[in-house]
Formats: C-alpha cells, structure tokens, sequence
C-alpha cells in the first residue's frame, strides 16, 4: 500500500472522544443533585461519531488507488484490518467470559454462546445480546462492516453521485432487513426500525461517507469551492454546531424523560447527521488551516493517548474498571487517570506487539 502524510490531530482528537465516552459510562455528577450535569454528560455517547466519520476518511484516504487492488493488495488490507480489531477483542473477551463463568454469571453454554457472539462481532445485530460482554464493542461491528465493503467502495467511488447512492442504498438495505426480522423475529437480530438506525452500519452510513467525503476533497478527488472560500471559519462553525447538537440531545432527553435523546427519533436524527456535519467542519479545519486546537491535538502526549485509544475504549467498561474502584480509588478522577496510564500501558505491552506480530507474519509481498 502506498504510504500516504500522517496526520496528527486526528490520533490526538480519538482521545478526547475516548474520554467523553468514558464520562458517558460513569456517573461524573449525581444524579440527585446535580440533575443537568448528569443528563448533559449522559448525551456523550454521541462522541462516537467521531469514530466513525475518522475511520471513513482513514480507510479512504490510507487504502484508495484509482487502480483496482491486486490479490495480495486486497489480501493485505484484510491481514491490517483483523490485526487492528481482534487480537485484543478476543483476548479481553476471553479474561471477561472466564471471570463471568467463575462467577456464575452464566451456565457453560450461555457462555461459550455469548463469547463466541462477542468475538466475532454478531452481537451488534441484535438487541439482545448487544451490551453483552465488553458493551461498547457493537461499535466495532459498524467498523468492521464498513472495512468489509472498502474495497468495493474504491471501485465504485468515480461514479456520479456515488456517495448519495452509498448512503441511500444501505438505507433501503437496512430498511428491508428491519422489515423482515420485525416481521419474523429471531434472536433481536434488527428489531426495530430504531435499533437499526442507531446500531447497525445500515444506519450510520452516512457518517463514514462524510468522513469518505473529506478524504476525497483532501486527495483532489472533487472539489468543494464554498469551503476553498470560507475554510478558515470551519472549525468555529464545527464548534458551534456540536454545541448546539449536545444542547438539542439535552432538551430531547429532559423534554421526553428519557435518559438519552437517542431513544427517540429526534436525538437519532441529531446524532446520525447533525453531528457528523460539525464533525466534517472540525476535520476540515484540521487538514487545511493552523490553531492552537490543532497544535494542543498534534501534541506527542495527544497523539500517544490518541493511539491506544482502542485499548482504552475495549478495557473501560470492563473488570478492569472495578479493580481500579476496589483497589485504588473510588473517585472517579482517580479512576479515568488509572484507566488512562493502563490503557496506555496494555497498548505498548500487547495491542500494539499483537498486531505487529500477525502483520509479520501474515503479509504477503507485492
């Protein structure tokens, strides 16, 4: 694959989602006396688009050659792809079913059942089973839809109006598969029109294709002549725009008494596509113009961080975290600064030697 320019501020801003995700999943304010606070940052899992308009401008830009791939190409992309997700999934999966079943969380055979739709990512296509195990991996079945069908986007990616019919072709998809399974249901596989939109890659098509979007104005691949004008003011108006998008996810939830805005349309709606157009602003920005955000997120401690943001992200959730709570601290300050020097440690010690190990000895050369 050719090498393509690094781009920093990009590994450094996965860390500054990593840690909104990990406020989301911990109780930062109380809930009794601090009721607004509480449901703002109850609003964070919306931090995740980031994740995902990042991965379509990454794979994108990273993978994409007007030329078809060769075997050992396409071979290779697969080798990368399964090297970053899974040796890590399946090694905390392992230590997270091995201590439910000493626990007796789960007989024998629910458990070898819920491992096996842990490690191979079905669980994110159903309702039931989703939070099982480590509950923020159904994010990775998404991811690894998506690096699934890359391959077939490159091909198709000069073709007129190809992102509209992307996007709108998994709509009808996702839209005919919830349908079926609603109709026939087995297993919580695509229960709800809602489950789909919000949980499955069906419905959040449309943030990788922004994130493609970006890759491809920044490749000179298509041209955008109202952001080569106004570009400077992007990262502004990003801003703007995703503060305006938490406030909005703030008032659906207290509005309708739930606990997140994407338990209603309105907040999926907000999520799916309001949020990734800030995003894009703030990528925007990011490729193309300097600031201070720019320089704080291409910091080497940013980009650190930002690099064994998986590990953080796979572990938070996990035994890992009631450990800390039991033996080091139950603060939660305490504990996110734990989680963080450990996460980091964990990528250094196995993420990162996991992968390089398996690239080297499962790629093949050109």
């Amino acid at each position: 694959m050719n090498e393509k320019k690094y781009i920093p501020a990009f590994t450094g801003i996965r860390a500054l989602c990593a840690y909104g995700i990990f406020f989301y999943h911990v109780d930062l304010f109380s809930k009794d006396t601090q009721p607004g606070l509480y449901t703002l940052v109850d609003q964070f899992y919306s931090f995740i688009p980031f994740f995902f308009v990042i991965s379509g401008f990454v794979i994108f830009y990273t993978y994409y050659r007007e030329r078809p791939f060769t075997k050992t190409e396409l071979y290779n992309y697969f080798v990368s792809r399964i090297a970053r997700i899974f040796p890590i999934l399946i090694l905390i999966n392992t230590a997270v079913f091995l201590l439910s079943y000493r626990e007796n969380l789960y007989s024998a055979g629910q458990t070898i059942k819920l491992y096996f739709l842990n490690i191979t990512l079905l669980k994110g296509f159903s309702s039931t089973y989703l939070l099982t195990g480590i509950g923020p991996s159904w994010t990775n079945t998404v991811e690894e839809v998506f690096y699934l069908l890359a391959p077939l986007v490159f091909i198709a990616v000069r073709k007129k109006y190809f992102l509209l019919r992307f996007v709108l072709l998994f709509y009808g998809l996702g839209f005919l598969i919830s349908f079926l399974f609603i109709r026939n249901p087995w297993q919580g596989l695509f229960s709800s029109y809602a489950f789909t939109a919000y949980f499955t890659f069906f419905g959040r098509v449309f943030e990788f294709a922004t994130g493609i979007y970006l890759a491809m104005l920044y490749m000179n691949l298509c041209k955008n002549k109202f952001l080569e004008k106004y570009g400077a003011g992007t990262l502004a108006a990003g801003l703007v725009l995703l503060a305006v998008c938490f406030a909005s996810q703030y008032l659906i939830a207290t509005q309708n008494n739930v606990a997140h805005a994407n338990e209603t349309w309105a907040g999926i709606l907000i999520n799916n596509y309001l949020f990734p157009v800030s995003i894009f602003l703030m990528l925007y920005h990011l490729l193309y113009h300097g600031s201070v955000f720019k320089r704080f997120l291409s910091a080497p401690v940013m980009v650190k961080l930002g690099a064994a943001t998986y590990s953080f992200y796979l572990l938070h959730t996990t035994f890992v975290l009631s450990y800390i709570y039991k033996f080091i601290s139950k603060n939660v300050l305490v504990a996110f600064i734990s989680m963080i020097i450990i996460s980091y440690i964990f990528y250094r010690l196995i993420e990162q030697p996991l992968a390089k190990l398996i690239k080297r000895n499962f790629f093949r050369k050109a």
